[in-house]
């Protein structure tokens, strides 16, 4: 009976161990990629590859592809490995220029999680990968056109000045304002006024369940960072369909408000001049209407004899992602040039200013003529996002064997591309003394001046981010409505510099920024 005992376990052993070798030998099996190609690059750490701070979300990544370029600086690319997939990181403005526009059929893919069909959060605009993404992107690249974001422009006026006579009654308490957090629910009212047609009120109601959604679709918790590596680690678990990527209860929400606020407005015939707006009129029509045309008309003039415009789960998809991706970029962008401002009195009186002089031709209504006018503060928004670019790197997929010209560099299909745009943001070769905050650095003729592909804030190319417009004029209208009114500055408690948050998908300080709102002698409004 012992002997029997002490085989089994033996065997037992012999298995978890020859179970665990079969295991190592999956994760390395691409780990002596670059050495074969004789490319130099990070050596890989079982299991989680080059950057195993990063990936288990205790290091942000910006600073950590930093640390890399700054270490390479002599070298046109190095090799990493993500977990267990190749990737190069670019250092080369040219050879982004290659894979981002002129050679973009080859890179044409983000680097994004492959997630099951019926996981259909996740399979939106940035997520999808050829043939789809170039069929989905031209169909709503007219929602995005200047001329539809300029019908929303009162949906965002409207939030602005709610988002004023919310600092205003918060300063009556405590002038030292929680930015982020205000920021955040001025966002959310814009996007869910855009996107979904509804007046959610987060300034006003701090219950608000579209703010709770929109920051839990941010928290990197655990849990999310776990999905996210073994989705890397087993790419089988994209065709096998076991759980949701995203969490269960914000994809229920989502999904119910956007079906039921389709229903009432097909059903009641209702039309708003919103985001939702032009996707209702995709899933009838295939396209966006142009001005004057009727759903039926084009449906019985369309060659496919049906419709086959998007579901009502495609439509949920791209909505969430217009929410969650204009809600946190956005909030962030205007916390971070609040900082700046607040550290920089000069280029903040500046900007007031012309805010002031601005409005005066326009009877102190901001309006969106008044806007494109301010072009100073378009010169600190863009100083904001090369010192705090929302997304640490732009990434993409080889999608067919490539050899880059002029270089020995072959590199197969499935490895991916890394572009370090914090890392270009900060190099002094291009940005002198970058950690000095000069809006001057894009005034027209030093953007002449320099290598357009060292400046990355929104990408570039067709894969360039489709909100853009939509983006700057939300934070626009909020920093005319704010520096018109405030003037800003630091608390004793204010970090400078800022440290930067590990786990986030975003660069986000490390702790809440909490600002000095005082209000204006001369106001602007």
């Amino acid at each position: 009976m012992g002997l029997l005992s002490e085989n089994t376990t033996l065997q037992v052993l012999s298995a978890l161990l020859l179970s665990f070798w079969l295991f190592y030998l999956y994760f390395v099996k691409y780990y002596g990629y670059w050495e074969r190609k004789r490319i130099v690059h990070v050596p890989a750490v079982f299991p989680f590859g080059s950057l195993v701070k990063p990936v288990m979300g205790k290091t942000y990544w910006g600073l950590a592809l930093n640390g890399v370029y700054n270490e390479y600086y002599d070298q046109p690319y190095v090799g990493l490995t993500y977990i267990r997939k190749p990737m190069i990181l670019i250092r080369d403005p040219e050879l982004i220029r290659l894979i981002l526009v002129r050679d973009f059929k080859h890179f044409m893919n983000h680097l994004a999680i492959d997630t099951h069909p019926k996981d259909y959060m996740m399979w939106h605009l940035f997520s999808m990968k050829g043939q789809k993404w170039r069929d989905l992107r031209l169909k709503l690249t007219p929602a995005y056109a200047a001329a539809k974001v300029k019908t929303m422009f009162f949906l965002i006026k409207r939030s602005s000045d709610i988002l004023l006579k919310v600092i205003d009654e918060l300063v009556e308490v405590n002038s030292a304002v929680d930015v982020k957090n205000v920021l955040s629910r001025y966002t959310i009212d814009v996007i869910a006024n855009c996107a979904f047609g509804l007046e959610t009120d987060s300034l006003l109601n701090k219950e608000s369940k579209f703010y709770e959604v929109g920051v839990e679709s941010f928290n990197v918790k655990f849990g999310l960072l776990l999905k996210m590596f073994v989705y890397s680690a087993f790419p089988i678990f994209s065709k096998i369909y076991f759980c949701d990527f995203q969490d269960e209860k914000i994809k229920n929400f989502v999904t119910g408000v956007i079906r039921s606020t389709i229903e009432y407005r097909e059903k009641h015939n209702i039309s708003r001049l919103d985001f939702l707006d032009q996707l209702i009129k995709l899933r009838q029509t295939q396209r966006i209407l142009k001005e004057g045309e009727n759903s039926k008309d084009v449906l019985k003039n369309s060659r496919y004899g049906e419709k086959e415009g998007l579901t009502i789960e495609e439509i949920t998809a791209e909505t969430y992602l217009f929410f969650t991706a204009g809600y946190e970029t956005t909030a962030n962008t205007i916390m971070f040039c609040l900082y700046e401002l607040a550290c920089n009195s000069r280029i903040q009186d500046k900007v007031s200013w012309e805010v002031e002089e601005v409005l005066h031709r326009y009877d102190g209504d901001i309006n969106y003529e008044a806007l494109l006018e301010m072009t100073y503060m378009d010169q600190v928004i863009s100083e904001t996002l090369r010192r705090y670019p929302v997304f640490s790197q732009l990434s993409r997929e080889c999608t067919h064997e490539y050899k880059f010209p002029n270089s020995r560099l072959e590199i197969d299909k499935d490895v991916g591309i890394v572009i370090p745009v914090y890392s270009l943001h900060h190099d002094p070769k291009y940005f002198p003394d970058p950690y000095t905050f000069d809006p001057d650095r894009f005034s027209p003729e030093n953007c002449r001046n320099r290598h357009p592909y060292v400046y990355l804030p929104f990408g570039e190319g067709p894969r360039m981010c489709i909100g853009m417009r939509f983006g700057i004029m939300k934070i626009k209208m909020a920093l005319a409505t704010l520096i018109g009114n405030y003037q800003i500055s630091l608390t004793p408690d204010t970090d400078v510099p800022l440290q930067f948050k590990s786990n986030s998908f975003t660069t986000l300080p490390s702790k809440p920024l909490m600002l000095v709102f005082t209000r204006r002698h001369t106001q602007a409004l």
